[in-house]
């Protein structure tokens, strides 16, 4: 198929073309990689041409060549039937290197005539079968095994095919058997010349092995180097390459390199010529020796870092990055990482920051090295943590999602003063409450709470006290309990059961939600009476009270104030009178604040009367007093309902009193449709006091339909409210207290916990703790709960991150006050009681926090417990609680958390803390090693330098006007600042006690005390003490003081070194230039002492000499153990003794 070409003729370009890897590289046109170009050229001079990879390197200049696009595979993909395809030279993937006209050979190029470009010819090609992969198809039909590289065809062949292209017919190949059999003959004999200078890439060749292949890369290779010596070289070869993607210049040196390298494992050390000087050979040496042990020095920190990482490390850098910007407020609180974090670890599976492998050695075996694993840099067993970061500011709104999200304003600062004051006064009421429980008595915990509230403290809303006073008439909390002997003293935890029950038909269901309804409607009713009495206070004149001061009296004085006020009713109406009472209106506001007993009374003492103005409502009232859910029967209820609905529709206006209405209303529960009372004067209580004075709660199955009216209809109607008037853009945002106390009285406690908290964090944790003291309080599970303080479980019901709220809180003062947050982390054991694996989870969840708490704030001797100067122990303020946080007994609870902290207190190097706490732990032996390796450390310190000293350990208490402490007093044995200090009054402690001394090894007891005595030595040296210090070191029995130039007693010791514990042996080196610096100044004074000489002094000159020399001995022998420094100071203390 032929296709016209609308392209004009491109004049010939006089330099080369740079080539591609995909073809010839030219202007445009340009075409698609794998598609054919609309036009193609193609070189009616050059028949038969195949252009290789390595086609006309060593060429010269040439003629211009037309551009050629190029087929990745040529004319593989044509099709059978067609045999043609359109337009241009579509070559191999290494097609078209070739120019035109070349002026000088090449052992790898053809020679081709100069011939102007024909465009819009069509080339018909037919690929053969045989024919190799990238072999030019463009101009010729390629003969069956033709080479990979296509090597040059006989000018006769081209010249065969010419008139063909030049008609632009088809062209069908024909085989010729003898041609190709010649060719295969000839490259069966071809012959390789060993210099490189071959007649092998004359020949055209068949299929090249890798072999011939590397070998005409090494004669290109010969090539190049002789043309870059003597001839030009072409830089198309270097674009090839170049373009696919090989650096020419780096691939050589590389290749070069590999000649000089040897295998690892094949290095042969070298082998110096001998040289006769031995000073020379012994600093050689020495050098190396110095060289192989600061080498194995490296590699033994690098081991050792390893290790740590592998037993101690537990990060994930990415979940850390995000605390940080949680923290700084560059994020939002989210716990996605974390719950990524969390499912990335396990026990066999490795993540970044932790191997999967397991501590070997000793250091895998000590106590609580496998809750250290999980609980290093803060990331606690839970992989979350409990109590949260330590932070100079509060911001515990903001550190849940959900509060945040609804946070409007940001919550009171910590360094506020009434902040902090209420949060002491709430501290205290913790305190007292835990007292308590420990004591089994009853403790007003609201009572407690609503008394810090009444003291108004910031700028909290009246309406939490009124929220306490509405949580004390639920929960029956008495003001003077007593004891829990009286029945109706509620007890801790007491309405859990009912409460939690999930089943909302149920019993234990119901009598919760009638408690709720109860409880509400007395607070709003003793509410009402306070106001009523409020008033008839501060109007004793419009009053009129007279008499005594009855509570009927008093309901009647404040109906005389609202007559006297215009307030009783709107002047259309008129209310009917019964004597000088207005009847209706006097019943109603008794019932209103909640004397229904005395309005009954009221009605029945007024029979007569009452039967003349309403016969019925006698009995109405009286039946609505004598039950205790007041309910009416169902005849009587019926009765009443009739006969409101009559008088409504048939009375004419304004002729009926309202305040009749409104007590058929309340008595008999009418209309309940419409929850208001008509021509009635009613603010915002007297509406909530309705809606909870019309409720009932009962079996929904067997009431009907109209007259079911519950705490949950009452709790839609709050809902509704709060999306109103009390969320952001509502119509009129109103004050947080009033609907937070609307969410109180209807029990939905956890939604108003969390409401709160938005605003006033601190009263919101306290009233957690209140409702969650009597079971009154759903909690979430923390491993579940992310970070969101409101959540909801499977049935939907809401439930509150109950531990995580409570230990955030203590951050504000838990640095400062670390034995009130342990009141406040104790109280998450409330929850300990939950069934099933809900209560372990609690109880395991507030260990965790006080685990925490002693690692962050190290108060563990106000903590965990102290020890006395006798040795006695002193409870800490956690094991004074063991009851409360469920920990069975001491043996446990040192497991638990005495452990983990004296793990973490020793790798991170407080002495001080580890000590105390591994005693307290009651694992003697790890006290003693862990003072022998600080002892050592200070040992290892040269004489004159500034010397270790240990962070010392917080005390219990603190003493006034620097007194000292008593023998016995509380303040901890361990807080001393100096390691020999410390050592001495451990070891004195353990030695006195038979049951502390049988608990430590006889190897650590032993190293310890040879510590201290080279402690001493070191005291004696630094004090010129030389006799004395010689003494002490003769007494350790390290050094051959007394081996008298005996060789074989010197190498006995030598070879004992190896057998002394690490904590002495770093120190031998010390002890040794010690001994000799001691030996030369007391031989000093010896000599110097006076002007006679002394036989004695002579004889014990000469001894000090023999053992400073056994010294130098020794030290040879001990030298590669010395460290090169302390060699060297050793040979320079010897040479200024004498010893050589």
């Amino acid at each position: 198929m032929k296709r016209a070409s609308t392209e004009p003729d491109l004049p010939a370009r006089s330099v080369a073309p740079m080539s591609s890897i995909f073809g010839q590289s030219s202007d445009p046109p340009k075409s698609s990689f794998l598609t054919v170009p609309s036009s193609g050229t193609t070189n009616t001079s050059q028949p038969g041409q195949t252009s290789n990879i390595f086609g006309n390197l060593g060429g010269s200049a040439t003629t211009s060549q037309p551009p050629q696009t190029n087929n990745l595979f040529g004319s593989l993909g044509t099709s059978k039937a067609e045999g043609t395809k359109t337009g241009g030279d579509l070559g191999s993937i290494f097609a078209n290197l070739q120019p035109n006209n070349q002026g000088a050979s090449n052992p790898f190029a053809n020679t081709a005539s100069t011939s102007a470009p024909t465009l819009g010819a069509t080339a018909t090609t037919t690929a053969p079968f045989g024919a190799s992969l990238f072999s030019n198809t463009a101009n010729t039909s390629a003969p069956a095994g033709s080479s990979l590289f296509a090597s040059q065809q006989p000018q006769q062949q081209g010249q065969a095919t010419q008139p063909q292209q030049n008609n632009g017919g088809l062209r069908t190949s024909t085989s010729q058997p003898a041609y190709f059999n010649s060719l295969l003959e000839k490259g069966k004999k071809r012959a390789h010349d060993t210099n490189g200078a071959s007649s092998f890439a004359e020949l055209p060749s068949l299929q090249l092995g890798l072999g011939d292949i590397a070998r005409r890369a090494r004669e290109l290779h010969g090539t190049g180097q002789l043309a870059g010596r003597g001839g030009s070289t072409d830089s198309r070869a270097h674009y090839l390459l170049a373009a696919s993607g090989v650096k020419p210049g780096a691939s050589r040196r590389d290749l070069e390199s590999l000649g000089s390298q040897t295998l690892p494992g094949s290095s042969q050390p070298h082998i110096s010529e001998w040289d006769p000087d031995t000073s020379k050979y012994i600093n050689h040496m020495q050098q190396q020796s110095t060289l192989k042990m600061i080498e194995e020095g490296i590699q033994r920190a690098h081991r050792n870092f390893d290790l740590f990482l592998e037993q101690n490390v537990d990060i994930n850098w990415d979940l850390q990055r995000k605390k940080i910007y949680e923290h700084f407020g560059l994020a939002k609180a989210s716990a996605g990482l974390e719950e990524s974090f969390r499912s990335n670890l396990g026990a066999n599976t490795g993540s970044f920051g932790r191997s999967a492998r397991r501590g070997r050695g000793a250091e895998s075996s000590r106590p609580g090295q496998d809750s250290l694993r999980r609980t290093i840099f803060g990331a606690s067993s839970l992989q979350k943590s409990v109590i949260g970061s330590p932070s100079a500011q509060s911001g515990n709104a903001t550190l849940f999602a959900d509060v945040a999200d609804k946070s409007t304003s940001p919550p009171s600062a910590q360094n506020d003063r009434f902040t902090r004051d209420k949060q002491a006064k709430y501290a205290e009421k913790v305190q007292r409450l835990n007292q308590a429980r420990l004591q089994e008595l009853p403790y007003p915990i609201m009572q407690g709470f609503l008394n810090v509230e009444s003291e108004r403290l910031g700028d909290s809303p009246g309406q939490l006290i009124d929220a306490y006073k509405a949580l004390i008439e639920i929960t029956g909390e008495k003001r003077d309990p007593g004891t829990f002997k009286d029945p109706d003293v509620p007890r801790e935890r007491q309405f859990a059961d009912d409460y939690l029950d999930e089943a909302p038909n149920s019993a234990k269901a119901i009598n919760v939600r009638k408690r709720i309804l109860d409880g509400s409607r007395r607070c709003l009713e003793r509410a009402f009476f306070e106001q009523l009495e409020s008033i008839v206070a501060k109007n004793p004149k419009e009053a009129n009270i007279g008499g005594v001061p009855t509570t009927i009296n008093k309901v009647r004085a404040y109906i005389r104030i609202l007559e006297a006020r215009k307030e009783l009713t709107t002047d259309s109406v008129e209310l009917q009178r019964l004597g000088d009472d207005y009847c209706w209106a006097f019943i109603f506001f008794l019932l209103r604040c909640g004397l229904v007993k005395e309005a009954a009374d009221y009605v029945t003492s007024n029979s007569s009367s009452f039967r003349s103005l309403d016969r019925n409502f006698i009995t109405y009232i009286t039946s609505y007093a004598s039950n205790p859910d007041r309910r009416l029967p169902r005849q009587i209820q019926d009765r009443i309902t009739a006969e409101y609905q009559q008088r409504s529709r048939i009375a004419p206006e304004n002729s009926l009193d309202p305040y009749r209405m409104a007590c058929y209303k309340v008595i008999g529960r009418c209309e309940l449709g419409k929850m208001r009372l008509d021509s009635v004067g009613q603010g915002i209580e007297d509406w909530i006091w309705l809606q909870f004075s019309l409720a009932r709660e009962v079996n929904r199955v067997e009431e009907s339909a109209g007259e079911v009216h519950g705490l949950e209809e009452v709790r839609e109607t709050i809902r509704e409210i709060g999306q109103r008037y009390f969320s952001k853009g509502s119509e009129g945002m109103g004050s947080y207290g009033t609907y937070f106390f609307l969410q109180i009285l209807g029990g939905m406690f956890e939604q108003a916990v969390a409401y709160l908290y938005t605003y006033a964090y601190v009263a919101a944790v306290h009233f957690a703790i209140a409702l969650d003291f009597y079971g009154l309080l759903r909690v979430a599970d923390f491993s579940v709960s992310d970070n969101e303080l409101l959540t909801h479980n499977t049935k939907d019901l809401p439930q509150i991150s109950f531990g995580r709220m409570l230990g955030y809180y203590t951050r504000d003062f838990r640095a400062s006050n670390a034995e009130a947050a342990v009141d406040y982390l104790t109280l998450i054991c409330l929850n300990a009681d939950l069934p099933g694996a809900m209560g372990k989870s609690q109880a395991s969840l507030c260990h965790e926090a006080l685990r925490e708490l002693v690692l962050e704030t190290r108060e563990f001797a106000q903590l965990l417990g102290d020890i006395q100067g006798d040795g006695r122990r002193l409870k800490g303020s956690i094991e004074q609680r063991l009851k409360l946080i469920r920990i069975a007994d001491q043996e446990d609870f040192l497991k638990t958390v005495t452990l983990q902290a004296a793990s973490v207190a020793d790798d991170s190097g407080r002495t001080t803390d580890a000590v105390l706490l591994y005693h307290l732990a009651e694992d003697y032996d790890n006290v003693i090693i862990i003072i022998n390796r600080a002892l050592s450390e200070a040992i290892a310190v040269d004489i004159g330098e500034t010397g270790v000293r240990l962070q010392p350990l917080k005390p219990r208490q603190e003493l006034p006007n620097h007194q000292q402490p008593a023998a016995n007093s509380s303040l901890s044995l361990t807080s001393v600042d100096d390691p020999a200090i410390l050592a001495h009054n451990m070891i004195s402690l353990y030695n006195s006690n038979a049951l502390y001394y049988q608990k430590i090894r006889p190897a650590n007891r032993e190293t310890c005390g040879i510590l201290l005595r080279m402690d001493d030595a070191k005291a004696k040296v630094a004090n010129g003490q030389w006799s004395e210090a010689i003494d002490v070191i003769s007494s350790l029995n390290l050094l051959p003081l007394h081996a008298s130039g005996s060789i074989p007693t010197i190498r006995a010791m030598a070879t004992s070194f190896n057998a002394l514990s690490p904590p002495v042996s770093r120190n031998v080196g010390p002890l040794l230039l010690w001994t000799i610096t001691c030996i030369g100044k007391q031989r000093e004074m010896l000599q110097n002492g006076t002007q006679y000489e002394n036989q004695t002094r002579k004889a014990m000159s000469e001894e000090m000499m023999v053992a400073a020399k056994d010294l130098m001995v020794f030290a040879g022998l001990v030298k590669y153990r010395l460290g090169e420094r302390v060699w060297a100071a050793v040979t320079g203390a010897g040479g200024e003794v004498g010893v050589y």
